[in-house]
């Protein structure tokens, strides 16, 4: 074994730069901890909430505190799950964790960072999925790592999904960083942990609710009915190191912009701040929507040519990241600069303004807000323009007004607001003030929802349990969007899969009548979709030359202009069900050396993962999970691709064809875990009585086409081959016979394949089998999805995926 295989498999044998946690810190981050971030470290467990003011440094202390338990003291979950309600902050965030990583001197296979923003399955495979074993942090929107954790994950195959959901139930510790933005998700999040706690996991998993402003009435509920404890800032905090801070000086202004038309409040917001604006200082200009920030942005540009910056949720992340850079660098010494930008900047984001204009929000996101003006207390004194358009009208006008909140709660801060006119709001004059807020009614996430999201099969019409009730409000529904040269005419061409530089997210209402395109995993293509048949959550392919994007100014229904497409860098196929990528690797191999090759890894996952429960049936599952690929059928479509021809038999049982492109089988849409799966169950006394049905769902599933239901495909018509009235699915018909052959666990005899559980209602039907797995409480959704992904993992890594 290499050094680098002892490293992965080992990673706990790392040297610690010290034991000591005051000194760990320093390495870490060239500072001395604060008193909250000492405790966070000492103690062996976190909490369960951590609420302290903005720029206390909250993210330091939860990825140091995690890495000193892991490093110095071997304990904690391995994986650092770090959601965030913008992806703005997922960048961030990223590069606070890169610098702690380099200031350690440690080394990305050390300690891997992912993001997890969508694009290709391969990329996040590579980064993060393919090493359980290791510490490793990973860092993304609650969309991309709830939906993932619900098993839908949003811009992923669909037959990826059960292997994050096994991976992020098992062995995580989940941070929710500002958690105050998070609306449904919060809900989502404490039932997951109280489902987690019910339904057993087979490594432990921890979660920790962080802001400045945490409600902790919204993360009790049904299944997460109380907190644990709970961590804030310490008076010796208040008194030392963090007092400049939390005393800073940022007098409250009014603007009474109420007499302006809606048609020129962008106008007037752009005059506001060129006339407050203070040569060589940062100016920053929160506004509630994207669509006003554009407009003030453009009018601010019109007005003066340089030291304008728009930093929004609605770009790439190239264009994104050169905006954020923009946004963060020293203002220039005579013109300073002037930021426009919505609520992405309310959380995380380490900027400091010496103005600050902002509209009426909800006091909380006021409160965020704040933490942008004179962060560190470095200016005497600092301004704070309040845009007041007057109060509210009744009805529908005041609702739009004060979108995208709710109008009671702009009223409350305006009234909030208007008290405070020429008193300073510090942090901590600001920890004085109370205001009410309406709660949350979110859709709430119970078991049965769970159990039922635990399948991944579409229903019949090809649709799926919508998950974005769990995880954002109504108006906040999204789709990632990317940008093609796509013919106007003919057959698109074009197959390859998303990749994330060039995805966007975008509301999926503003899509409007635009010609859009997703991925069919039946077909293998992109279709052309109607405007009422895509989902949140999708991803979703639109004509370059019909506009819709603008790199200063991100996604814009008024940008006319062709789209500038992204050359793409992998140019991964999408995979659809008739895939089967795991046969077309770099070398021939014949099956019993892969069958061995994957037992064998299997065993060692086991070992380094304790798992010595379930050691037996992970070998046994990795050593039968492509039995089914002795099947003639995909015997001869090995032998083609390799040009033996389907009659060219020497003996050699052939898993690898060793070349690159898909395998043509006799048979369309032949799945050979299908019948892996169908051979294993007629096996009697190759494996254990016991765990016989467990083995044989995990051979199934380890593609993650085949899980709690057999069917055929949707267009799948019976094979020439098969005798009339013969049932069939995904190539299997009633009645093949496996042959014998060679395992690592012994010689198996023929097996007559059998469809009877296709079935319905059956007692043997292989639904009621996966239903009875799923809702065994000595195994539950998360220990199987968890052996499902772990079976995944050892044939990747045996395959050299």
């Amino acid at each position: 074994m290499t050094s680098s295989r002892r490293r992965r498999l080992g990673e706990e044998r790392l040297a610690p730069p010290s034991t000591d946690f005051d000194a760990f810190f320093r390495a870490a981050t060239t500072h001395e901890p604060y008193g909250y971030q000492r405790a966070l470290g000492k103690s062996p467990d976190p909490p369960a909430t951590l609420s302290v003011p903005t720029g206390a440094g909250k993210t330091q202390a939860l990825i140091v505190s995690w890495l000193y338990g892991r490093l110095v003291h071997s304990r904690g979950p391995r994986r650092l799950v770090y959601a965030l309600p913008m992806r703005t902050l997922v960048e961030q965030t990223e590069e606070v964790a890169r610098g702690i990583r380099e200031k350690l001197k440690l080394n990305a296979e050390e300690l891997p960072i992912c993001t997890l923003m969508g694009g290709t399955d391969r990329a996040e495979l590579r980064n993060w999925q393919m090493w359980p074993e290791r510490s490793q942090i990973l860092i993304g929107t609650i969309d991309m790592l709830l939906s993932r954790a619900l098993n839908r994950g949003y811009a992923t195959s669909r037959f990826m999904w059960p292997v994050p959901f096994g991976l992020l139930h098992n062995d995580c510790r989940w941070i929710f960083d500002e958690v105050q933005l998070m609306g449904s998700a919060r809900a989502t999040s404490a039932q997951l942990h109280g489902l987690r706690a019910s339904l057993g996991t087979m490594l432990p998993c921890e979660t920790v609710w962080v802001s400045a402003t945490i409600d902790e009435d919204a993360l009790t509920t049904i299944d997460h009915p109380t907190l644990g404890h709970s961590l804030a800032l310490p008076g010796e905090d208040r008194s030392g190191a963090l007092k400049q801070r939390l005393e800073a000086r940022k007098t409250l202004q009014r603007v009474d912009l109420a007499g302006h038309a809606a048609g020129d409040l962008a106008a007037a917001i752009a005059r506001t701040a060129i006339a407050h604006h203070v040569e060589g200082t940062r100016t920053l200009v929160v506004l509630n929507t994207v669509d006003l920030a554009q407009a003030a942005y453009r009018e601010l540009r019109r007005l003066r040519s340089s030291g304008n910056v728009l930093l929004h949720s609605r770009f790439r992340p190239l264009e994104r990241q050169k905006h954020m850079r923009r946004a963060l660098d020293d203002p220039d010494a005579d013109g300073g600069m002037i930021v426009v930008a919505t609520q992405v900047v309310e959380a995380g984001v380490d900027m400091s303004a010496r103005t600050l204009i902002t509209e009426t929000a909800p006091f909380s996101s006021i409160v965020q807000r704040l933490g942008r003006c004179n962060r560190e207390g470095e200016h005497q004194q600092a301004t704070i323009l309040w845009l007041d358009k007057g109060p509210l009208q009744d009805g529908a006008a005041g609702s739009k007004a004060a979108a995208p909140y709710e109008p009671e709660d702009v009223e409350r801060a305006r009234a909030a607001l208007l008290e405070r006119v020429g008193q300073s709001l510090s942090p901590a004059a600001l920890e004085q003030v109370a205001v009410d807020e309406t709660p949350d009614d979110p859709a709430v996430l119970r078991r049965r929802d769970l159990l039922d999201l635990f399948d991944t099969t579409p229903d019949l019409s090809g649709m799926d349990i919508d998950v974005a009730p769990f995880i954002r409000d109504d108006d906040q529904r999204s789709v990632a969007v990317l940008f093609r040269d796509v013919p106007h005419t003919g057959e698109i061409e074009d197959r390859f899969a998303p990749e994330r530089d060039e995805l966007v997210q975008v509301p999926l209402g503003s899509l409007g009548r635009r010609a859009r395109w997703t991925f069919d995993h039946v077909d293998g293509r992109w279709i052309r979709r109607a405007a009422n048949d895509v989902s949140p959550g999708a991803t979703v392919m639109l004509r370059a030359a019909d506009g819709g994007y603008d790199p200063e100014t991100g996604w814009d229904v008024k940008a006319k202009a062709a789209v500038e497409v992204i050359p793409l860098r992998e140019k991964a196929q999408p995979e659809g069900i008739a895939s089967d990528f795991g046969v077309e690797s770099a070398a021939q191999q014949d099956l019993l050396s892969h069958l061995s090759d994957v037992a064998n890894e299997a065993e060692r996952l086991s070992a380094v993962l304790t798992l010595a429960q379930w050691r037996e049936v992970l070998r046994d599952a990795a050593a039968l999970h492509d039995i089914g690929k002795a099947h003639p059928v995909f015997q001869n479509g090995v032998r083609t691709a390799i040009g033996r021809g389907p009659g060219a038999d020497d003996g050699t049982v052939w898993a690898k064809s060793g070349t690159q492109g898909r395998i043509k089988y006799d048979r369309d849409y032949f799945r050979h875990e299908l019948a892996s799966a169908l051979a294993i169950r007629r096996l009697d006394g190759a494996v254990p009585a016991h765990s016989r049905d467990l083995i044989a769902y995990l051979a199934a599933a380890h593609h993650g086409k085949v899980r709690m239901s057999i069917r055929p495909a949707p267009d799948e018509r019976r094979p020439a081959d098969a005798a009339s009235g013969a049932g069939f699915a995904l190539g299997v018909v009633d009645g093949d016979v496996l042959p014998a052959l060679q395992t690592p666990i012994g010689d198996l005899p023929a097996v007559t394949l059998s469809l009877s559980p296709m079935e319905l209602g059956a007692d043997d039907s292989w639904t009621n089998l996966a239903v009875r797995l799923r809702d065994d409480p000595e195994l539950g959704p998360f220990r199987i999805g968890f052996l499902e992904a772990l079976l995944r993992i050892a044939d990747w890594r045996a395959s050299g995926a």
